[in-house]
């Protein structure tokens, strides 16, 4: 009896076409409730710590960069076996995470701001790269810890299919209600992976429920970083070698381009993923 061939761990073919035609894809339960509950344990805190003044249940909003640094639950998103398998099938082994932030938005109060928020990430990348449509280049994953699988509460909201268009019209009065978006439902523990080309933008909580989320960007190792993460002393026993290349770490300049096993040993993790 001939052998199966065992396959490696990725995007289904399902998975695939449907991130290469909508430009994100949608991975439920990808956080067990119990991490979910200890992660926003762990965003509460770091919430708590960036209030000005007395808390007022909870009014005030946080986005807060280079986060991962903050907590050890934060740093072992990097490498999630439900989600890094999906990013390294899609960008390949010599990643590293570049960008992150820490989202916390409560209720919104008084009326809908006029401020245009679709957008698409990369900042100058899209001003530089002269290719059409812009190449990839990163693709974000974000996790939702609080339910948002209705519409109001700060959903995600994309344009599906958007990812391969440079511009979109903008309305002369930056209404923000676009023909064609949608908002992503997702309950809590849902994992959002989207192209950076995405044209997406969060939309106003008008719920009575705090909308909390995390998001981390994947990019290839010879981009420079972002952000400037920092790992506290106290938290480096969580920083496994694969950890280390996802948080930027590398033996040279160099072995960002050409890297060995041990400059990437992401490489040898996924090229040996399909044999048990």
């Amino acid at each position: 009896m001939a052998l199966m061939e065992s396959r490696r761990p990725g995007l289904t073919d399902v998975q695939r076409d449907r991130f290469d035609r909508d430009g994100f894809l949608v991975v439920d339960d990808a956080l067990d409730p119990s991490r979910v509950s200890h992660l926003v344990d762990a965003v509460d805190r770091v919430w708590a710590a960036h209030r000005e003044g007395p808390p007022i249940a909870g009014a005030d909003p946080l986005h807060l960069l280079a986060f991962v640094g903050r907590d050890p639950l934060f740093i072992e998103l990097l490498d999630h076996d439900v989600v890094l398998p999906l990013i390294v099938d899609l960008l390949g082994w010599n990643v590293f995470m570049h960008h992150c932030h820490l989202d916390v938005h409560p209720p919104a109060r008084g009326p809908s701001p006029r401020t245009w928020m679709w957008h698409q990430d990369g900042g100058v990348q899209n001003r530089d790269l002269e290719t059409h449509p812009r190449p990839r280049m990163s693709v974000k994953v974000a996790y939702f810890l609080s339910d948002v699988s209705e519409p109001g509460r700060g959903n995600f909201s994309v344009i599906p299919g958007s990812h391969v268009r440079d511009v979109i019209e903008r309305p002369a009065d930056d209404d923000n209600d676009l023909s064609g978006a949608v908002p992503v439902l997702a309950r809590p523990g849902t994992a959002v992976l989207f192209d950076r080309r995405l044209w997406h933008m969060r939309g106003e909580n008008r719920s009575s429920l705090v909308r909390r989320a995390l998001f981390l960007a994947y990019t290839y190792r010879w981009v420079r970083a972002r952000d400037d993460i920092r790992i506290p002393p106290e938290h480096f026993g969580a920083i496994t070698p694969v950890r280390a290349q996802l948080l930027g770490a590398g033996s040279s300049a160099a072995g960002h381009w050409m890297p060995t096993d041990d400059d990437a040993p992401l490489r040898r993790r996924w090229e040996t993923a399909g044999i048990r």
